[in-house]
């Protein structure tokens, strides 16, 4: 009998943590499919899933050697912001926080770091308004830290708002490797 609310928890998940893909990963992502999905944090009120693209998402020139060791870890590597203006419809920072939290959550608990393969280039993370998704566009594995995507998601989410004149805004790697979006969700 102490297994029943388990069992009734793992049946219910899927429709607990599946979310709508938005419109915008439409617009590079060709196709996604969903490879995984699960829910993070202290308080597990974090969505997040990992897709897969059916186009290729490496731009034009990346800078990257393929033969180089996989997956390249990219912790610490500057991204330059870019604020989405005109203002109107931002997330709630305060709820992209809870995301920031629970990305450090884990990053104490399971471990710094993560990989984002070529397999699935696109991990997106939800929490009520606030909409954070991570790009692999280098065409290799790499590796990310947990701390730098929630530092990253907590500057995008508190800098890019209505008083800004922005809905949001990203950070792109200046190798163009990679970037992190904070939108509405």
């Amino acid at each position: 009998m102490r297994f029943l609310p388990f069992l009734l928890a793992m049946v219910a998940l899927p429709s607990v943590i599946s979310f709508a893909i938005p419109d915008e990963v439409f617009s590079f992502c060709q196709s996604p499919t969903i490879v995984s999905e699960t829910l993070i944090g202290e308080d597990g009120n974090v969505e997040v899933q990992a897709l897969q693209c059916a186009n290729t998402l490496t731009p034009a020139e990346t800078g990257v050697d393929k033969r180089q060791n996989l997956p390249v870890n990219v912790c610490g590597a500057t991204c330059d912001t870019n604020c989405f203006v005109p203002s109107g419809g931002g997330p709630n920072p305060n709820e992209c926080h809870v995301i920031s939290d629970a990305l450090l959550f884990n990053s104490q608990n399971i471990g710094p770091l993560f990989n984002i393969t070529t397999d699935a280039a696109l991990i997106v993370m939800q929490f009520r308004s606030c909409l954070s998704f991570f790009v692999n566009q280098a065409g290799i594995d790499l590796t990310y830290c947990r701390t730098d995507w929630a530092s990253v998601l907590d500057f995008v989410a508190f800098n890019c708002q209505a008083p800004q004149n922005a809905h949001g805004g990203n950070c792109v790697a200046r190798n163009q490797q990679w970037f992190i979006q904070v939108q509405h969700s």
